[in-house]
This record gives structure tokens, C-alpha cells and sequence, in this order.
């Protein structure tokens, strides 16, 4: 399926309901899987991904097919891992060419036995599962923070201290000071200090647990009012009082003209001047972000600079690629250099092709934000956007005509 997007307004006015924290939901199925009593969890996610999650944890299939869900495959691979239990993880054609060497050689430290079916550093995985006994690993801080979490959730089971050495300043180290939060709130004894994790042998406990709403949805709609004339837009539900590093959004979204405001029931966007000038941002913390903000700098026509795009080539798709391309289909060249891409202001062209989905739900809801600024814009694969957030075209109709065609 192919959407056609058009305008039914350039003046946003209205209110937006956000999906659950998908990285939330996800650590406290696991959390929940580990601990010793059942508990409830309200407002979890419904993406794809964490529905997938859902479906495993239920299920005690030989075989698990996680697909795209690259989430899924790093925690249940240490899970799988630490309990007894013959298991085959595998996934979508992409997901066996993203490595998962680094998460495998650390279990493998701990006692796991993890053989590859296929390709030598990548799934699907054959576990065997076993009890681990804990112990002290180092990691580079240049991979993903998944791999690391993961790791971390499993901890508290295990007999003795896990410890955890971090070489490096870590990628993503909200997500992982996300992960300490939700464990210590549910009972474990957690420490991370200088660069070093250590979680101490124990057992998970929770009541009841309410799940965020996510900010890394958000930032899309900041993108939408980024780009429209007139912005009076109430993202429901979102708190100040966040755990998620995406809250960073609102910093990040004040450089592109949205001024936000927290009230009773949630986040108000409106319009603020904004300045021209060059401007640049660290997304090495915040990787979800990178997409929304390049296409919205685009769209401003304003000069743009992205520092820390260090794992983006290893995301759902090689997303530097994917953003040049895209961008290049308006006109836009973005200048990539090493880490870092620079944007420079420049007039866009109306797209005569369709958008690329990439099969990656953040390009798609990057780029819709774009019907603002032509006649239409035409998206391949539109509903991709479930990984993450099967309600977003929902939403988007209030204010874009969304047509599908085949």
C-alpha cells in the first residue's frame, strides 16, 4: 500500500493522543517475566515491537520469530540465555544482517551457550539455556545501549554480582540510566557509577505499573507544528517528571521555532520566533531524534549541523543513507562526515516520486510532516509506522488528507 498526503490546513489546532513509551513497555515485560510475582501493567505500548515481545513472553514456542523488532532480540537473547530451556531466535532478513556479536561473546563470558545458525556474529541464535553464575565483563561504550540493558535486566537472578565495565562514553546513556530507574523501582539493587554497572543478586518486586506516554512519538508532532503556519497543538498525557532522554526534545524543537508548554493534561505546542542562524545539536544521547529534526531544519530552510550519529547505519535501516536520499528527493544535500551531517539552507523541490519507507517507522513519520509544504507528497509503505505507532495516521488525519492507493 501507498499513501497520498495532502493538507487540509496549514493552522494546527487540536489535540494528539501518543502511544504508551515503546522502551519502556518493553524493560518491564522483561522485568515482569524475571520477577517472582504477577503484576499488572497499564498504558503499555501497542507497537509492533512490543506486541511481538508480548507474544514470546507468552508463548514457550521452540521457535521465536521477532522479525524487525531489534529490541526483542537483544533482551530475549540474554533472557533466553539465563533460563533453562532450548530456544531459536531469529528474525526478518534485515534483523540477521544487524550484528549481535558483542551482546552473544558477553553472555558467552557469563556461562551462556549461544551458537549461530547462519552468518557468524549475527541470528538467528541457537540458546541453550542455562543458569549464569554472574561475574565481571567489559564492554565498549560505542555500541548499543540495548546490549547492554539487556544484559542489566537480567542481573538480579543471577547468584552472584554482575559487573559491568563500560569503556568509553556509552551511546544512548539515558536509556541506560532509564533501565537502572525501572529496575530499582521494581526492587533490584542497582549501581552506575564512573562508567560502571553493577547489579546485585536479588529479586525483582512491583505493584502495579503505569507506563509513559513516549516522548520519541512526540517529536514527530513538534515536527508537524514545526513546519505549519499557525501551531495550537496538546500532546495528551506527556509529564515533566519523565524518565525517557527524549523529554530532550523540547530543547531540541525550540531551536526550530515550537515553544512548549506544560499544563493540566499534558504538553502545549505553539509557535515562537525562530532564528536562522546555523545551529547544531549532539544526538549521541538521542538517536530517535535525528530524523524529525533534519526534515523539519529542511523544511525551515535552516542551516543545521547533527553531531553523534555514531550507530545510525545499524538502526532498522542504514538511516544516514536513507536521509540523504530523501532529502535529495526535495532538492536538499546533506553533507555527512563521520559522525556528523550538515544541513545547508537551501530552496526545496516539489518530490515527483514516491518516499522511501526504508521499512523504518521513524523515516516514515519524519517525512509526513512534508505535506505541509506541498500540494502532496506520496510515501511508500505507510503503515510501517505500527513498529512504533500503529495509531499515527489516525492522529494525522485531523489535520492531512491521507488517500491510499495500491
Amino acid at each position: 500500500m501507498k499513501y497520498i498526503l495532502r493538507a487540509k490546513t496549514h493552522s494546527l489546532k487540536n489535540s494528539i493522543d501518543l502511544p504508551g513509551s515503546k522502551s519502556i513497555s518493553n524493560r518491564v515485560l522483561i522485568i515482569q517475566a524475571l520477577a517472582n510475582q504477577s503484576f499488572e501493567i497499564k498504558s503499555i505500548s501497542n507497537a509492533d515491537d512490543t506486541r511481538v515481545l508480548q507474544k514470546a513472553l507468552e508463548h514457550n514456542d521452540i521457535i521465536t520469530d521477532v522479525g524487525p523488532a531489534g529490541t526483542a532480540m537483544r533482551f530475549l537473547t540474554a533472557l533466553y540465555a539465563s533460563q533453562p530451556g532450548e530456544k531459536v531466535l531469529t528474525g526478518s532478513d534485515r534483523m540477521k544482517n544487524r550484528p549481535i556479536h558483542i551482546l552473544v561473546d558477553a553472555l558467552r563470558s557469563l556461562g551462556a551457550n549461544i551458537t549461530y545458525l547462519e552468518k557468524e556474529g549475527f541470528p538467528p541464535l541457537h540458546i541453550h539455556g542455562r543458569r549464569l553464575m554472574g561475574g565481571e565483563i567489559t564492554m565498549n561504550g560505542n555500541v548499543s545501549s540495548q546490549f547492554i540493558t539487556a544484559l542489566m535486566l537480567i542481573g538480579p537472578t543471577l547468584p552472584e554480582p554482575l559487573i559491568i565495565n563500560i569503556e568509553g562514553d556509552p551511546l544512548s546513556r539515558p536509556y541506560i540510566i532509564m533501565t537502572q530507574t525501572l529496575m530499582q523501582r521494581c526492587g533490584a539493587q542497582v549501581e552506575f557509577n564512573n562508567n560502571q554497572i553493577i547489579v546485585k543478586p536479588g529479586r525483582y518486586r512491583s505493584g502495579n505499573f503505569v507506563i509513559e506516554r513516549d516522548w520519541s512519538a512526540a517529536a514527530f508532532w513538534m515536527s508537524f507544528a514545526a513546519l505549519a503556519n499557525r501551531t495550537n497543538l496538546l500532546l495528551k498525557d506527556l509529564q515533566p517528571e519523565s524518565i525517557q532522554g527524549d523529554i530532550a526534545a523540547i530543547e531540541l524543537f525550540s531551536k526550530l521555532g515550537i515553544k512548549s508548554t506544560f499544563e493540566e493534561g499534558g504538553l502545549r505546542l505553539s509557535k515562537q520566533k525562530i532564528s536562522l542562524e546555523k545551529d547544531s545539536w549532539n544526538f549521541r544521547n538521542h538517536p530517535d531524534l535525528v530524523q524529525p529534526a533534519i526534515f523539519a531544519s529542511a523544511g525551515l530552510q535552516k542551516a543545521f549541523t547533527l553531531h553523534g550519529l555514531d550507530n545510525l547505519r545499524l538502526k532498522e535501516t542504514d538511516r544516514i543513507a536513507a536521509i540523504e536520499n530523501e532529502l535529495q528527493r526535495m532538492g536538499v544535500k546533506a553533507k555527512t562526515e563521520g559522525y556528523s551531517m550538515s544541513l545547508t539552507p537551501q530552496p526545496l523541490v516539489s518530490p515527483e516520486s514516491f518516499f522511501e519507507s526504508y521499512d523504518d517507522h521513524r523515516m516514515v513519520m519524519s517525512i509526513a510532516p512534508m505535506s505541509l509544504l506541498f500540494d502532496e507528497i506520496r510515501i511508500e509503505n505507510p503503515m510501517v509506522v505500527a513498529k512504533s505507532y500503529p495509531g499515527f495516521w489516525k492522529q494525522v488525519e485531523k489535520f492531512i488528507d491521507v488517500r491510499p492507493i495500491r
